[in-house]
């Protein structure tokens, strides 16, 4: 990492800064649709519920999940020709099927995806491993229907996967891991906190996607909690790039080191297994359930090598954005913040 005076690096009035600060404001949903988002989110529960019920299933909750209960979402953009929906809304139904077969994923899909139907018959729908996706064009927006049972420990919920696995977890807990960081954020002076840095993370993830060799997905889970072991070692500093210099630099020293990531918000719904499953390579543990791994178990040490470098030329790039910073040649500056953030932030992080 390169030298810097201390007035490049912590000046908050610095111009890396003020074009993260910008470029945040605008990768961030339209706060002025979030009203309209909860409106239309209440009214779905309550059409899905009703046919639900009327269907012989109990719905016994339905709490809030995703990055828009986590303020973490991002505005709907394009990456290539794929739509890329930033701020997903999802909406868990913990029910109580009557019988054995309709506790099965296929089957709650099926009645999810029929209700779905009869609720809002002209709205485009899709079925995932887990869910109903349901995209209102009007609104340009997606809500996920996810069906859930309930858990045998109060609060929690049995997420169900179309490969038959079941994996215990907590929807409240989960948001409210990444709501404490935030809060916890909110107490320091200045412009930096942990859900906007989420953000930023989140963003750079797609960047690093459209041009990998051998990763073609980076879940949100993942992003969110290895901002949240970065947040938990330097915490956030003045400015958004020495944020993000210190978290590049701590996560490429765990990727590449493949040090364990475990956290303790929670004690475990489970007791942990010798051998839980996952990915054999390196383990990400859930703060909920210390049996679910969540990186990609998938991914060989090729794709975690690769995953790895990408944090490590973060932070290269972030030190040669300061050190630019610095000797004042901007244009360098903003060019490096491009290879981070793709072209948008040369439209929406530009300042004078």
């Amino acid at each position: 990492m390169s030298v810097l005076t201390e007035a490049a690096v912590t000046g908050s009035t610095s111009r890396s800064h003020r074009r993260l600060a910008k470029f945040v404001d605008w990768i961030k949903p339209d706060g002025a649709t979030r009203e309209a988002i909860q409106q239309q989110s209440a009214e779905v529960r309550k059409n899905i519920s009703a046919k639900a019920e009327n269907d012989g299933l109990t719905v016994l909750a339905t709490p809030e999940a995703g990055s828009f209960a986590k303020h973490t979402g991002l505005r709907r953009h394009m990456r290539g020709h794929t739509q890329i929906e930033g701020q997903d809304v999802d909406l868990p139904f913990v029910v109580k099927p009557k019988t054995e077969e309709g506790r099965q994923i296929v089957e709650l899909l099926n009645r999810f995806s029929r209700y779905a139907k009869l609720s809002y018959p002209a709205t485009p729908q899709e079925i995932t491993n887990s869910s109903v996706e349901l995209e209102f064009v009007s609104a340009k927006l997606f809500y996920d229907l996810v069906p859930m049972l309930e858990a045998t420990q109060s609060g929690y919920q049995v997420i169900l996967k179309r490969d038959g696995s079941r994996r215990t977890t907590s929807v409240a807990k989960h948001t409210e891991f990444v709501r404490s960081r935030t809060r916890k954020s909110d107490l320091q002076t200045g412009r930096v906190k942990f859900n906007e840095c989420v953000r930023l993370m989140k963003w750079w993830r797609y960047e690093r996607v459209k041009d990998s060799g051998s990763i073609e997905e980076v879940r949100t889970t993942l992003i969110e909690l290895l901002c949240a072991s970065a947040f938990d070692r330097w915490g956030v500093e003045a400015t958004y790039t020495l944020t993000l210099l210190k978290w590049f630099t701590w996560l490429a020293t765990i990727t590449k080191q493949r040090q364990t990531v475990e956290f303790s918000d929670y004690v475990s719904v489970e007791a942990r297994q010798e051998h839980a499953p996952g990915n054999p390579y390196w383990r990400v543990v859930d703060p909920v359930n210390a049996n679910n791994n969540v990186v990609h178990s998938n991914w060989t040490n090729l794709a975690l090598n690769e995953f790895a470098n990408w944090f490590a030329d973060g932070r290269d790039a972030i030190s040669r954005v300061l050190a630019m910073e610095a000797s004042c040649n901007n244009a360098e500056a903003d060019a490096m913040l491009g290879k981070l953030f793709g072209t948008a932030i040369d439209s929406h992080g530009a300042v004078t």
